[in-house]
């Protein structure tokens, strides 16, 4: 009797498994997902940034002046946020690097989220939550009082 046996031996099937798991290391280490994460928090932190300077420029375009900027009979004044003299000399702008951060970060300036909340939020032009949503500190700027810049600090290695 003649039988023919159809499958695959126990080395072919190991060899096959061992092959794939070395292909699944390489596409592993290749992918990096550490690094695909802070790309998703750089998304995220860009994402934040556009908020910002689009409210700004929102609440310029409606009130004449950037909130920041205090006005004549103005109940809330924006001029005594802390600035960021490690990251900006002062001399560089009239209005240096301020920190805008979530309650309770290092640097997290309360008399900022005041002004923000008084003058962006009240106007609607930013969220209530803007700040809850926050994973890293904005850097805001303005030299002048028609200008506006917002950054960030990128995790990500690109």
């Amino acid at each position: 009797m003649n039988k023919t046996n159809k499958g695959f031996t126990l080395m072919e099937l190991l060899i096959v498994i061992g092959v794939l798991g070395i292909l699944a290391a390489g596409l592993l280490a290749a992918i990096d997902p550490f690094e695909q994460l802070k790309k998703a928090r750089d998304t995220n932190n860009r994402s934040a940034a556009i908020e910002m300077l689009g409210s700004s420029q929102r609440y310029y375009a409606t009130h004449g002046y950037l909130p920041w900027y205090k006005m004549t009979g103005a109940v809330y004044d924006c001029t005594s946020a802390t600035i960021d003299t490690l990251r900006t000399p002062t001399t560089a702008y009239p209005f240096p690097a301020v920190l805008v951060n979530k309650a309770g970060s290092p640097g997290h300036d309360a008399l900022m989220k005041t002004c923000i909340d008084n003058t962006l939020s009240v106007d609607g032009e930013i969220k209530d939550t803007f700040f809850d949503g926050l994973s890293t500190t904005l850097y805001l700027t303005s030299g002048s009082t028609t200008r506006v810049g917002v950054c960030f600090p990128p995790e990500s290695k690109s």
